[in-house]
């Protein structure tokens, strides 16, 4: 089966196929009967067969399946086999010598209609719609603050940053923080639709990018102007509608005076922070920006900034509980003892649904940002 397996792989002709298969078979035949035919009792090395009991000769023509040549006292002849080989003409049909198409290249203009890749009927933001906007900023620090700086999120006119205690007891979650933005790990971009500074409100989008391979090493901290894309995941693409909304959005954003205010009771978005050896994915909710901004015609960058929110007590428990088991290994801890480091550090100090309990604590990252260049959509998620 193998010779044969090979032969129908070779690249022959159908009338040569058929000789050689014609050739394989009557070898194979000549093989056979040098295998099954008796050495003794008058029986011979050729054709298959032996002496019977009455002394004739069976003769089986091996070469064509002829009908046995039975003889009672002389030994048969096999006959030849007289089948006429298969002389149809080889196929030459010429191969396909036409010009190559050398027609113009398409030059018509660039499609700025959003990507189709939503799948609740949304489409993604275009691309050259993002690299058109001129006030995209990346953030170029981020760090969890001292419990002594934050917003004032209960408005007793004392800052509100519970979260702020962790950096006092574990610096190394302000280490994580800080190398993930310089090499480019994390990578957040406010988006703004645009950009007034008389007060008056506006959207402004916070989406996760990528540095661009355009410039490939750079950083975003670094003094060197970086391009960026923006992953489509930043995107809600479950959402309906004609374009798919940013998963995070700060409205109402106003500038007024160089001082910049984003947010409120309404956002909410996810943040992986390090603690004892592990990342926990926290969902801050209540988020609110503020920052000294440049008042031009455009966003340029953003100095003491500050990225304000609360954690429910349940999201931080849950969050814990997600914790995969190599994780807690690695920290040689259990969950049970994780929860009760975080909660004797991180006493809730907010009440969101103003029951008399409180149920959250509060955040504050510092923040700084400066103008970046988006020139599309990542080609990853």
């Amino acid at each position: 089966m193998t010779l044969f397996t090979n032969l129908y792989q070779l690249q022959v002709t159908a009338p040569m196929r058929r000789k050689l298969e014609l050739l394989v078979t009557l070898s194979l035949a000549g093989l056979l009967s040098a295998c099954v035919s008796p050495s003794g009792n008058g029986g011979g090395g050729g054709p298959i067969g032996g002496s019977p009991v009455d002394g004739s000769s069976a003769l089986i023509d091996a070469t064509d399946g002829g009908a046995s040549n039975l003889g009672d006292t002389t030994s048969g002849t096999a006959a030849p086999d007289t089948g006429v080989p298969d002389t149809g003409v080889a196929d030459t049909g010429a191969i396909d010598s036409g010009l190559a198409d050398t027609g113009p290249a398409d030059t018509g203009p660039t499609d700025t209609a959003p990507a189709d890749a939503g799948s609740g009927g949304c489409k993604l933001m275009s691309g050259n719609v993002l690299s058109a906007n001129t006030n995209i900023n990346v953030v170029t620090s981020l760090s969890i603050l001292s419990d002594k700086k934050g917003c004032d999120l209960d408005g007793d006119q004392v800052p509100n940053n519970v979260l702020g205690k962790v950096v006092g007891i574990y610096p190394a979650a302000n280490t994580a923080l800080k190398d993930a933005v310089d090499d480019g790990t994390l990578i957040l971009l406010f988006a703004p639709e645009k950009w007034l500074t008389n007060g008056q409100p506006f959207v402004t989008d916070l989406l996760i990018g990528d540095v661009a391979s355009t410039s490939s090493g750079c950083k975003p901290s670094g003094n060197t102007p970086c391009d960026y894309t923006v992953a489509p995941s930043s995107y809600d693409e479950f959402a309906s509608g004609a374009i798919c909304p940013a998963k995070v959005s700060f409205t109402p954003t106003t500038v007024n005076g160089g001082q910049m205010k984003a947010g409120g009771n309404n956002q909410k978005f996810e943040l992986d922070l390090p603690f004892v050896g592990v990342n926990l994915k926290l969902t801050i909710t209540q988020a609110q920006i503020t920052g000294s901004v440049t008042s031009q015609s455009a966003w340029m960058n953003t100095s003491s900034g500050m990225l304000c929110g609360v954690i429910s007590k349940d999201d931080l428990n849950k969050a814990i509980d997600a914790l995969p088991p190599a994780a807690l290994q690695q920290t040689g801890f259990d969950k049970a003892t994780i929860k009760s480091l975080v909660s004797s550090v991180l006493a809730p100090d907010i009440d969101t649904n103003k029951n008399g309990t409180k149920d959250a604590i509060s955040v504050a990252l510092g923040l700084e940002t400066k103008a970046g260049k988006v020139v599309g959509l990542s080609t990853s998620p």
